[in-house]
């Protein structure tokens, strides 16, 4: 489907990239690591990129979740079946892995810490517990790509229609004359059984992870906004009481949030991990508003409640 820009003079088009699958790999893994949520649609805790397994091979992205399942995620341009197996191989290691293995392949993000000591703290720091939350199963495998051979994705398709928790996430780059790029996620539906049952489980019993509406688009803080269940100019706080902080923030007309030193975040997670210097956090479950006392990511539920009712 061709993309336009409407402009004064009328449309301008932008043109579908066809890099070489370096480039491309290279390009789209740079912006997965530097933000996870954007393309998958939920926070998880980077571990590494490109890190060498015991098994053999070297997977593109090692992350983990909120309930601790191994989440790999690959970057492929065309993903054919040869490169299909060799994620399902990268997923048998998952399978065995344990958290000593997780925590020697750290590679912190920010800072200049990593390792084992400091994978345990920033762990501890993203699951809020005392004790090292422990690898569950079974792990996760995300598949990223501009196209999927006809014959992968019928397979693809068998997995997913099988319950074995694999995303698909199609992403093609785009570019105007200008120079300008515009990056096509097309992860707005309905995430697969295996899928939502993994994020049902990372779920502790104070969250309830919503992230789509009922016609399976994923739901923005700009969203709330609109519906009137936030407002330009509110309030919002990240209370940290195990450590005694209180972290403030003002969100923006655009759903974005502003820290007290006038940073722009355009995120509640990205804006949760900068006002507490960690290396990831779910910002939906952290930022309360002040004017209401409810969290974004309950008045993000309450979006999608009254969506399915067609209410909004």
């Amino acid at each position: 489907m061709p993309l336009f820009e409407l402009t004064a003079e009328g449309l301008t088009p932008f043109q579908r990239l066809n890099p070489g699958p370096d480039l491309y790999e290279k390009e789209i893994e740079d912006l997965v690591w530097m933000d996870l949520e954007a393309f998958t649609g939920e926070v998880l805790f980077p571990v590494a990129r490109q890190p060498k397994i015991a098994a053999g091979g070297i997977p593109d992205v090692l992350a983990l979740d909120e309930a601790g399942h191994v989440v790999i995620i690959e970057v492929k341009r065309d993903l054919d079946r040869g490169q299909l197996a060799q994620c399902l191989e990268y997923a048998g290691w998952a399978r065995m892995t344990n958290l000593d293995e997780i925590a020697s392949l750290y590679d912190r993000k920010i800072g200049s810490h990593s390792g084992t000591e400091a994978f345990f703290a920033d762990w501890q720091a993203f699951t809020e517990t005392t004790t090292p939350l422990t690898i569950t199963g079974p792990p996760r495998l995300v598949l990223i790509a501009r196209d999927f051979h006809g014959r992968t994705k019928s397979a693809l398709d068998f997995l997913r229609d099988s319950n074995v928790p694999v995303t698909v996430i199609p992403v093609t780059v785009y570019q105007d004359d200008a120079g300008r790029k515009i990056v096509d996620v097309e992860a707005e539906h309905e995430p697969n059984v295996a899928v939502a049952a993994a994020q049902t489980s990372a779920a502790s019993s104070k969250k309830i992870i919503k992230t789509v509406d009922s016609s399976g688009r994923r739901v923005s803080v700009k969203d709330l906004i609109d519906a009137g269940l936030l407002q330009a100019g509110d309030s919002v706080i990240f209370e940290r009481p195990k450590i005694g902080v209180v972290h403030d923030a003002v969100i923006c007309a655009d759903g974005s949030f502003e820290l007290p030193g006038g940073e722009i975040c355009k995120s509640p997670s990205l804006a949760a991990m900068k006002a507490a210097d960690v290396i990831s956090y779910d910002g939906w479950f952290a930022w309360r508003v002040v004017r209401t006392g409810k969290k974004i990511g309950e008045l993000r539920n309450d979006f999608v409640d009254a969506s399915f009712l067609g209410d909004i």
